[in-house]
């Protein structure tokens, strides 16, 4: 029998037998056409070695019964040669290990091999887009889940796909923005995480994401070797709280949010600074409090600021505006532009009046048609307003609005909606009232969401 080696010693002089576990398996496809030829894998040993490898199709429907995700394995006669791209590799290793006709993979039994049942290389979140750069370089990083924005859905290769936003804090207050798309969402199920937890400060350790630096600004996506973490069993994620000596009395959002945040939305947990507030605050907020924070406003939309150009030729990708069917985002000319929404909602409340932007699949969720319908339908040479937004004027919301804010000119503020509900008739979200006897409360709490 062939001794067994430890994955750290495999080369393309030594090889042998490894036991180990299998980490994660995704599938290997062929960017000329799109197919799926092989499955890419990471395995890790009882010594914290680790290796990835690549196999043809064909060999994993062969093995796949033993073969599978957190398995641990022996596993014999394959080669191992040098790495021959660079790219996209998720461990540490200067070598490829890969399965042939001849490799067999055998489930072993799991009480007898300790072996980890995860594997990291944290890097650190302040690194991201000054020494780490490579766009094509997975990366593992760990924090706290500071807020994440809710589920939206947006057109993706022509089908309606899920969106979602994550932003990942650390121990100094760095914040990096983690972007998910389709089944990465439902992998992570944040509303799942909280409900498991009693809506305690959620931590993730994410391996493998990949950096996409996007106008200037370096974020964080999810692909298919990515995985995430949030059991605070793993043995990662507790020596990071032990490390950044957190616990569940400190990590709390701080009772200035508290008292100005609504109580209990699907997504709205007690970290996500979610602050309802009223179109008065609102204004008044200093411009350096607008970051990533949201904000919730119930408000009756009164008008349509731009009746005549409430429509833009878009990037059929990225929805950026085109200048000369030139996409300044993708750096590509476009043939074809989408026509897409831009509506400047004039909106009020009982203590005064804003104007908030509607833009994309935003607003496209608010009137019920595609921005190019309507203005097929429409008149535009008449001066009237659309009937389908015509139809809007009146109607109240409750508004999620985004930290990200457009000053035109002067101190004129225009706020961008992240997600919009429909007040039906008898349903209540009113700001709290404010009586005489606690006039002076209602006042405090108000200073302590401008500051």
């Amino acid at each position: 029998m062939d001794s067994v080696l430890p994955i750290s010693q495999l080369t393309n002089r030594v090889q042998g037998v490894i036991h180990a576990r299998v980490l994660k398996i995704w599938q290997a496809i062929d960017t000329k056409n799109n197919n799926v030829w092989g499955m890419n894998f990471v395995l890790l040993d009882k010594e914290g070695g680790a290796i990835q490898g690549v196999m043809p199709i064909h060999i994993y429907r062969r093995m796949e019964v033993d073969f599978v995700e957190g398995n641990i394995c022996e596993i014999g006669r394959f080669t191992v040669e040098h790495i021959k791209n660079s790219g996209f590799r998720t461990v540490k290793h200067d070598f490829t290990i890969y399965f042939s006709a001849q490799t067999y993979a055998t489930q072993l039994a799991p009480n007898l091999h300790d072996i980890p049942a995860c594997y990291f290389d944290f890097k650190h979140l302040e690194d991201i887009g000054t020494k780490i750069t490579d766009e094509k370089q997975p990366i593992d990083v760990i924090g706290k889940v500071s807020h994440f924005t809710t589920i939206e859905e947006k057109m993706a290769n022509g089908k309606p796909t899920k969106m979602q936003t994550v932003y990942i804090t650390n121990e100094s207050g760095h914040t990096v923005e983690m972007t998910l798309w389709a089944h990465f969402v439902d992998q992570l199920d944040i509303d799942g995480v909280y409900a498991k937890s009693n809506n305690q400060p959620m931590f993730l350790a994410c391996s493998s994401v990949i950096l996409k630096h996007y106008q200037g600004k370096y974020s964080l996506r999810a692909y298919a070797a990515t995985r995430f973490y949030t059991d605070r069993g793993v043995k990662e994620i507790k020596e990071y709280l032990e490390s950044v000596h957190c616990d569940d009395t400190a990590l709390q959002i701080n009772t200035n949010a508290i008292a100005c945040s609504e109580g209990s939305s699907s997504n709205t947990h007690p970290q996500i600074d979610r602050i309802k507030i009223s179109l008065e605050d609102l204004s008044m907020l200093p411009l350096d409090n607008f970051s990533t924070g949201q904000y919730l406003c119930v408000a009756n939309i009164v008008g349509v600021n731009n009746p005549f150009d409430w429509y833009y030729e878009g990037c059929p990708k990225c929805y950026g505006k085109l200048r000369q069917s030139w996409c300044k985002g993708c750096k590509t000319k476009r043939q074809q532009p989408s026509i897409c929404y831009k509506i400047l909602w004039q909106v009020e409340d009982d203590t005064g009046e804003v104007e908030f932007s509607a833009i994309g699949n935003t607003a496209q969720y608010m009137v019920g048609e595609k921005a190019s319908e309507v203005k097929e339908k429409s008149n535009l040479d008449c001066n009237e307003l659309p009937p389908p937004l015509k139809k809007l004027i009146g109607n109240k919301y409750k508004f999620t609005i985004s930290g990200k804010l457009q000053v035109l000119y002067e101190n004129h503020r225009v706020y961008n909606i992240i997600q919009s509900e429909l007040i039906v008739e008898n349903e209540q979200l009113a700001l709290p009232a404010i009586t005489e006897d606690d006039e002076d409360k209602t006042s405090e709490n108000r200073k302590k969401c401008l500051h």
